[in-house]
């Protein structure tokens, strides 16, 4: 089938809801399937979408405007793969029944379905082609593309996606401490006097003040270089030292440890006493909790690869080259907004 670009230049005037009228600079964009595809067309598309997912906007110029000039080439490609679904269906027989139709419209435009179509700039023929193409897409659609996934995504194939996912996110273990740090030049001297304020149970400002000045009062000031409360430290089990784990391993959350004798980074002995705030151990998620969000992750990802393996098919079968829109590249179809 060959497909020609008919390029015919028109100005047209969309009615917005509040009664401004916006500026369409109209032409034929392809013909697919014996039919021609209008910028016309793509708007109306365009405003059955906004209506059924986002009708706030449809009351808004500037909204549309923006959405119609973001989404119109790829609302273009999808009414082109429609029309070929539609010729791929045709060959299969497969179809829409008028009930059908009629229970969509209901569904989609409400009850007062003239005056929603009448909003919305479409007549009833118009209406109920899109409702019957619509439901022949989504029955070739389950026949090419949806079928052929769920006969893929078994139970096998979910739990091996659960394996793959706890490989990648192990259990994390995340300790969360604070230490008070004494330099003194004799380390028993500074440990003695560490042993003091051990078996306070104090909030981290507190003992900071509370050991300073007890070393202010056994020792001059001059005789301790520092002593200082680190920052909260939070950090996980792999990436905690093997000083830091012995001590805290030892401890219950909200406790002090004794005063220990460590070397510090410069090769000093320093006194530390460790206060643990929090240890918490993230369980490996159940794979009955994962199974349904992973069973459905697997469903989207083998769906879009198989439904564009089969646009791919219909594009070779019916001679249709994705890229053939001979659209120039300056071309705006909304050059202007509301009036």
């Amino acid at each position: 089938m060959k497909y020609l670009l008919i390029i015919l230049l028109a100005i047209s005037v969309v009615h917005a809801k509040t009664g401004q009228e916006m500026v369409v600079n109209n032409r034929i964009l392809t013909t697919v399937n014996g039919k021609t595809v209008s910028v016309l067309d793509v708007v109306k598309q365009m405003d059955v979408f906004l209506s059924q997912y986002y009708p706030q906007y449809l009351d808004s110029d500037v909204a549309r405007l923006q959405f119609y000039k973001m989404q119109w080439k790829s609302t273009l490609q999808r009414m082109v793969d429609q029309e070929l679904m539609m010729a791929d269906a045709q060959s299969r027989e497969v179809k829409a029944t008028e009930a059908e139709v009629r229970e969509e419209i209901q569904n989609r435009y409400g009850p007062n379905v003239m005056a929603s179509l009448e909003t919305l700039g479409l007549t009833y023929d118009e209406a109920k082609k899109m409702v019957h193409q619509d439901l022949v897409v989504q029955k070739i659609q389950w026949l090419r593309v949806t079928a052929k996934v769920l006969s893929k995504v078994t139970t096998e194939t979910v739990k091996k996606a659960y394996e793959s996912y706890l490989t990648k996110n192990p259990p994390k273990e995340l300790w969360t401490y604070q230490f008070l740090t004494l330099r003194y030049d004799n380390p028993d001297i500074a440990l003695s006097l560490a042993h003091q304020i051990e078996n306070l149970q104090e909030s981290s400002a507190h003992v900071l003040s509370v050991a300073t000045e007890l070393f202010k009062q056994k020792l001059p000031e001059a005789e301790w270089s520092h002593l200082s409360l680190s920052s909260e430290i939070q950090t996980e089990e792999k990436e905690l030292s093997h000083a830091h784990r012995e001590v805290l391993s030892a401890l219950i959350p909200g406790a002090w440890s004794g005063p220990i004798v460590q070397q510090s980074r410069d090769g000093s002995k320093v006194v530390r006493i460790f206060h643990l705030k929090s240890h918490t151990k993230q369980e490996t998620p159940l794979f009955e909790n994962m199974a349904p969000g992973l069973r459905q992750e697997l469903l989207n990802q083998y769906a879009d690869k198989e439904m564009e393996t089969y646009l791919a098919r219909l594009h070779q079968r019916f001679n249709f080259n994705p890229s053939s829109f001979d659209i120039p590249p300056e071309f705006d179809p909304f050059p202007h907004g509301p009036l």
